[in-house]
């Protein structure tokens, strides 16, 4: 099987999900039979596999931005991943952690904005954390608050 330069280049450069693939052969016109033969090679040469996607962006994710647990199932949704790998992968105590620390930190950002500890609240559950962090989320401000509250009035 010969591939398309272009095609080759777009797998190499990152990686990418098997739907992601699919669309790009379309747009360089091959047919769905053509595309369904490039994807079965492209899988069994292990240069696209979807639950290896998922595992990779979910770490990436987790070192680089500050996305709720939502918003990474809808990234995930929107570039072809099954709802059911998605699953698999997005209940770790290793995700809940670094979500429940990203709800603290926008929390703690957002706090320093408004001074309003319900719009806060209604902020993180707009960006999709679970009310769980986001509770745990206000509990921290609360706390924070209260001792900077508590060293001020100490200080006059």
């Amino acid at each position: 099987m010969i591939l398309d330069d272009k095609l080759m280049k777009y797998v190499l450069f990152q990686k990418r999900t098997i739907q992601e693939v699919k669309n790009k052969c379309r747009l360089l016109g091959y047919d769905e039979a053509y595309i369904e033969e490039i994807i079965a090679y492209l899988i069994e040469n292990g240069y696209l596999d979807d639950e290896l996607y998922v595992m990779k962006y979910i770490l990436n994710v987790i070192k680089l931005k500050k996305k709720s647990s939502k918003e990474i199932q809808f990234d995930l949704l929107r570039r072809g991943i099954n709802q059911q790998i998605i699953e698999k992968y997005m209940n770790t105590p290793e995700l809940n952690q670094f979500e429940l620390k990203c709800a603290i930190e926008l929390a703690k950002k957002k706090y320093r904005e408004c001074k309003d500890i319900l719009k806060v609240k209604k902020f993180l559950l707009n960006k999709g954390y679970q009310s769980l962090f986001v509770n745990k989320a206000i509990d921290t401000l609360k706390e924070i608050s209260d001792n900077i509250d508590i060293e001020m009035n100490n200080n006059y």
